[in-house]
């Protein structure tokens, strides 16, 4: 009996030991499964450097590089305006680009940038064994500058989604892409800021974006930006450059991972992004939006603390529920609107169809009380 127990013991002691070799050396990059994989939170603190000579950028690139693919995209033609040589006519230009893209999912999702794949009329994917497919684009969404396609292909490795909310200043990160047409490449640098934004770089808005100074050029957009565990933190979009040509100079963005799964998931789910939409137009109000309210000449200026209603779009959720201009929103869903974020969470967060509770000072009435209002639809157009 008790050679019985102990061969039982050595049986399940060699199992787990199998499977933690597994995970250490396969990491988040797997090959089955059919959703979005999130990958478990595990410490960002690991030293580049560590006393058994193992380097955790190397085994983190070698997680995440199999999953990232190199796009190449054939424009739709245009017009230069200059005469060609024969018949005075404008010459007809195909603009070609390059750029990268992520594996989310096994059977060929593809996750990018929207800037990368927006006017195109053929894109191609080349993976890591350098197998090329012509991708179709799944769908497309502006607002976040995002993109889904996908290539005929099955059994890829892809990449798992790492908690993007949980990322601090100072935490290794590296990115992988395709920078100038190079191919697969790795560069290495920390999270310099989180949150930043918005912002408007060669007319893209990138809103709570993840800036780092790891190397980010040209080609590298739609990339991955991954920890130090080799988990997706993010998606790789734009730099912000003094060089003519747009070379780095260690101010990188990228798209946080937490958003960038929620858009995919969307765009593979309805083949585009639904989003909740109160119609309205606001801005933070406290003493120092006051003072420059009064100074623009406003008379009607609420004594109360929240999100200033500037705008109701007729025919919107809060028009028919009758919040107008003026009003001040200083509770919603039984937060205190201390900050405008706490209303564009709240109505993010929100499912369309929802009722949403909210405390309202009424600039007509000069008081406070509570509105329920139904969020819709955001218009494709806004």
């Amino acid at each position: 009996m008790k050679r019985l127990i102990w061969s039982v013991f050595v049986f399940v002691l060699g199992f787990a030991a199998c499977a933690l070799i597994l995970q250490n050396r396969y990491g988040s990059v797997a090959t089955g499964g059919g959703s979005l994989a999130v990958a478990p939170s595990k410490p960002r603190g690991t030293p580049i450097v560590q006393p058994n000579g193992r380097n955790p950028v190397a085994d983190a690139a070698a997680r995440i590089e199999k999953a990232v693919v190199n796009i190449d995209t054939v424009g739709r033609p245009v017009e230069t305006g200059f005469p060609g040589i024969l018949f005075g006519q404008p010459q007809e230009v195909v603009p070609q680009g390059q750029a990268s893209g992520v594996i989310i999912r096994p059977d060929g999702y593809v996750l990018t940038n929207n800037h990368v794949v927006a006017d195109t009329s053929k894109v191609f994917v080349t993976l890591w064994n350098k197998k090329r497919y012509q991708a179709d684009i799944v769908g497309r969404d502006s607002k976040t500058d995002l993109a889904v396609i996908r290539i005929p292909a099955r059994n890829l490795p892809y990449a798992a989604f790492g908690n993007s909310s949980t990322l601090k200043v100072g935490d290794w990160v590296i990115a992988v892409g395709n920078p100038l047409g190079l191919g697969t490449t790795v560069t290495v640098g920390v999270v310099s800021a989180t949150e930043r934004g918005p912002l408007r770089i060669e007319g893209e808005v990138l809103e709570d974006a993840v800036q780092t100074d790891a190397a980010i050029n040209r080609g590298n957009s739609g990339g991955a930006l991954a920890d130090i565990n080799g988990d997706l933190v993010g998606i790789n979009a734009a730099i912000a450059s003094t060089n003519p040509g747009g070379g780095s100079i260690g101010i990188g963005f990228a798209i946080p991972s937490n958003r960038a799964r929620w858009v995919a998931e969307q765009i593979i789910s309805r083949g585009k992004v639904i989003r909740p939409w109160l119609g309205i137009m606001y801005t933070g109000l406290n003493d120092e939006v006051r003072q420059a309210l009064k100074a623009q000449g406003e008379t009607a200026i609420p004594a109360v603390n929240g999100a200033l209603i500037r705008e109701v779009v007729r025919g919107s959720p809060a028009d028919r529920a009758g919040l107008m201009p003026l009003d001040v929103i200083t509770e919603i869903g039984g937060k205190k609107v201390d900050d405008v974020k706490v209303v564009a969470d709240a109505v993010s967060a929100a499912k369309v169809g929802q009722i949403m509770d909210l405390t309202v000072w009424h600039a007509r009435t000069g008081k406070s009380g509570k509105v329920a209002v139904t969020t819709g639809e955001m218009p494709a157009n806004l």
